[in-house]
C-alpha cells in the first residue's frame, strides 16, 4: 500500500479505540468547543456571519456562539475560523528532537469544525463524534510530523495545509463512506490546500483553520457523488508532499497511526493563552517572576528573553498595532504581563496592544537568541527570561515547557476555567454549566444535535 492508502484505511477501519485515550481526546473536544465559542465575538467571527447571512442557503448545522445556522460546508468554514481567531487552540508536538516545536498543526479545530456539521446532518451519537475527531487528528497530527521542514520554514502554514486531511477523514468516517471514496477525497481535499505565514497577525490566519475544515467537508461530500481525483495524492511524484515540501518520511506515518495515539505520545499541548504557542514559556517565567516579586512595570529597567533561532521566525511582531499582532509579539507579551500581571482574553484586545504604557514597555524588551538554548535543539521551546530592574536587581527564570504541554498538563479545573472563560462571553453561566457537563459525557450523547443545540449564543 502507498502511504495515503494506508492513512484513509486506518481512518475507516479503526474501531476500538483505548480508554484512555477517549478520556484525554475529551479533554481536546472541549477545549476545541470552547475557542469555537469564544472565538464568535471577534470581529472575524461577525464578519463570517454577516457573509453566510448575505449568502444564504439551506440551515442544516449550527454556527456556534450564535443562533444562526447555514450550509453543512459554511457552517465548518465559520466554526474553525471561529476556533482559531483567537489563536488559543490546542498544538501537536514533534516525535522527531530535529523538528521545531509549535511548527506544525493545531490539529482539534479543522477536525472538530468538519466533524460537528458531519455529525449533525447524519445525526450521529456523541461517541461517533468523538471517535472520529480521535481518528480526524491522528491523521492530521501523523501526516504533518512526516514533513519535510521546508513546507514550515518557506512559508506555508501547517494547520491550513494539512488540517483538511484530518478534516476529510473524520467527515468520511462519519459519512461512512468507503476506500475508494475517501481516497478520492483526499485527493481533492490536497488540491484545495493553501496557507501562508505571511498572514499571522491578520484575520487570514483564523481563516486558514476554517478553509481546511471546509475543504475536508467539501472534498468528501463531492467524492461521495462520484468527483474523481488522484489516488496517491500524499507519496505521488506530482502530489502533496513533493510539491508543497519537497519531500517526507514515510517511516512517522507507516506502522505510527494509533500506534501510539498522537495524544498519548509526543502529546498534543492545551494552550493557557490566546497567543502564539512559541511564546508560553516565557509568559509563565515573566508572569511567575512579577507576581512572586510584585513587580511593577515603573520598576522595570528592561527585559531580556533569551530564545532559539525558530522564535522570531514565528513570533514575528516586534512592534505590533493589533491584537491579532500582538499575539505574535513577544514583547507585546512581556509588556502586558507585567502591566496587568495576566494573559488572558481580556489582555489581547487592541486597546491594550495601543496603551501608551504597553508601547514604552515594550521598548524595555529585547528578543536574543541564547546560544545555550540554540545548542539543544528546538523540539521544545526553552526559553530564559531576565527582568533588570531600577534598583539594581535581577530577577531570572527559565522553562523548557508551559502549563497545558503534556508534560506539563492543564487539570480538569484548569480546563473548567478556560471553557467558563469562554462560553460566557456569548451565554450566561448557568447555560455554560450545562453544555460544558454535556461536553464531558460526549459519549453517552444520543444525537449530536442535541449538544449542538445548547452551543448557541449571543454573539450577531
Amino acid at each position: 500500500m502507498g502511504v495515503t492508502e494506508t492513512v484513509v484505511r486506518f481512518a475507516l477501519a479503526t474501531r476500538t479505540i483505548p480508554d484512555d485515550v477517549r478520556m484525554l481526546a475529551t479533554n481536546h473536544f472541549v477545549d476545541g468547543i470552547a475557542v469555537m465559542l469564544a472565538g464568535a465575538t471577534e470581529q472575524s467571527g461577525a464578519l463570517v456571519r454577516a457573509h453566510l447571512r448575505d449568502i444564504g442557503g439551506q440551515p442544516q448545522a449550527t454556527v456556534l456562539g450564535s443562533k444562526l445556522r447555514a450550509p453543512l460546508q459554511l457552517a465548518a468554514w465559520a466554526n474553525g475560523t471561529a476556533g482559531h481567531a483567537m489563536d488559543y487552540d490546542d498544538t501537536q508536538l514533534a516525535t522527531d528532537p530535529q523538528s521545531v516545536y509549535g511548527l506544525l498543526t493545531h490539529p482539534t479545530v479543522p477536525v472538530l469544525a468538519a466533524a460537528l456539521a458531519a455529525a449533525e446532518r447524519t445525526h450521529a451519537t456523541g461517541s461517533a463524534l468523538l471517535d472520529a475527531c480521535i481518528v480526524g487528528v491522528e491523521v492530521a497530527c501523523r501526516i504533518a510530523d512526516a514533513v519535510n521542514p521546508r513546507h514550515y520554514r518557506d512559508g506555508f502554514h501547517s494547520t491550513a495545509t494539512m488540517g483538511g486531511f484530518g478534516a476529510a477523514a473524520a467527515a468520511a468516517r462519519l459519512y461512512g463512506c468507503d476506500l475508494d471514496q475517501t481516497l478520492r477525497a483526499f485527493g481533492l481535499a490536497a488540491s484545495m490546500s493553501a496557507g501562508l505565514r505571511e498572514n499571522f497577525g491578520t484575520m487570514t490566519k483564523p481563516f486558514h483553520a476554517g478553509r481546511a475544515a471546509e475543504n475536508g467537508l467539501v472534498a468528501v461530500q463531492l467524492a461521495r457523488r462520484g468527483w474523481t481525483a488522484a489516488k496517491d495524492i500524499l507519496e505521488a511524484k506530482r502530489g502533496f508532499y513533493s510539491a508543497a515540501a519537497g519531500g517526507f518520511d514515510p517511516s512517522k506515518i507507516e506502522g505510527k497511526l494509533g500506534n501510539p495515539y498522537f495524544y498519548m505520545t509526543p502529546g498534543i499541548s492545551i494552550k493557557p493563552y490566546p497567543s502564539g504557542s512559541l511564546s508560553h514559556p516565557a509568559q509563565d517565567v515573566l508572569l511567575e517572576l512579577v507576581r512572586e516579586h510584585d513587580v511593577g512595570p515603573a520598576q522595570v529597567e528592561r527585559i531580556d528573553v533569551g530564545v532559539n533561532s525558530h522564535v522570531p521566525n514565528a513570533l514575528i511582531h516586534t512592534r505590533p498595532t493589533t491584537a491579532l499582532e500582538g499575539k505574535f509579539s513577544l514583547q507585546f507579551q512581556m509588556a502586558i504581563g507585567v502591566l496587568e500581571r495576566r494573559a488572558g482574553i481580556t489582555q489581547f484586545v487592541d486597546e491594550k496592544v495601543r496603551d501608551p504604557r504597553t508601547r514604552e514597555l515594550m521598548e524595555r524588551v529585547r528578543v536574543y537568541v541564547d546560544p545555550e538554548i540554540e545548542a539543544l535543539g528546538y523540539n521544545e521551546m526553552r526559553m530564559r527570561v531576565k527582568i533588570t530592574l531600577k534598583d539594581g536587581r535581577v530577577l531570572a527564570g527559565y522553562a523548557d515547557k508551559a502549563k497545558g504541554h503534556p508534560g506539563k498538563p492543564m487539570s480538569r479545573t484548569d480546563l473548567r476555567e478556560k471553557f467558563m472563560d469562554c462560553a460566557t462571553l456569548v451565554m450566561p453561566s448557568d447555560r455554560a454549566e450545562a453544555a460544558l457537563a454535556r461536553l464531558w459525557a460526549i459519549r453517552e450523547v444520543a444525537r449530536v444535535d442535541e449538544l449542538t443545540s445548547m452551543l448557541v449564543g449571543r454573539a450577531q
